[in-house]
């Protein structure tokens, strides 16, 4: 016995051949209109999900800056260098580039040594630093990777530092990448609104104070 094939139920024409093709494109046109609104659809739902990656990504966008400042007191006058996240996001320090006159220096006692005749004092730990890679920056959280007390009774290297802190002499590059490995490098004393986007942070060939586990 062979199986009876399927047969798709057609409506009966009318016997009216202009209703009948009426009747037809009205069919076409609302398949037409359907498929427009789906596609206009697809079209305002992929835009509304790339507002909202954007909007979540603007939220969390952080923006490193510089900062310094000295200070007078009754026993120690101070001079300090920071680094501040000034974004809305938190920042992820992956590398750090200190250059004095072109010229990389590897640590904080190095860079004054170049631009301000700085010499170790056994006696007296005058120079306080703190890393800056390695470390997640907090929105608006600040490191002082620098700062230096001036000596009793000597004002040279103190004022040295004083006029190096803002020179043109005086770069710090600095890459890093929001929560979603968004990558940016900028020398935070030119304080671009603009920094240079990179796929990666690459490690300089003389790192600044690089955490000894790196």
């Amino acid at each position: 016995m062979n199986p009876e094939t399927g047969h798709h139920a057609e409506p009966p024409p009318s016997g009216h051949k202009w209703f009948d093709i009426t009747i037809a494109v009205c069919i076409l046109l609302v398949s037409v209109s359907s498929l427009i609104v789906a596609v206009v659809h697809s079209e305002t739902l992929e835009k509304m999900a790339e507002a909202n990656s954007r909007l979540v990504e603007a939220n969390s966008w952080p923006y490193l800056g510089y900062g310094t400042g000295n200070s007078e007191g009754p026993n120690d006058n101070t001079i300090e260098m920071r680094i501040a996240n000034n974004g809305v996001g938190p920042a992820k320090l992956e590398t750090a580039e200190l250059k004095w006159n072109g010229k990389a220096q590897r640590t904080a006692a190095d860079f004054l040594q170049a631009c301000c005749g700085y010499k170790p004092d056994p006696g007296r730990d005058r120079l306080w630093r703190d890393l800056v890679t390695g470390r997640v920056l907090r929105a608006g959280e600040t490191i002082s990777f620098i700062t230096l007390f001036q000596a009793a009774g000597e004002d040279l290297v103190w004022e040295r530092l004083n006029h190096a802190r803002l020179s043109p002499a005086l770069s710090i590059n600095i890459c890093y990448c929001s929560v979603f490995d968004e990558c940016w490098t900028e020398d935070v004393l030119r304080m671009s609104l603009t920094p240079r986007h990179v796929e990666r942070c690459t490690t300089p060939k003389t790192s600044f104070e690089a955490p000894t586990w790196k």
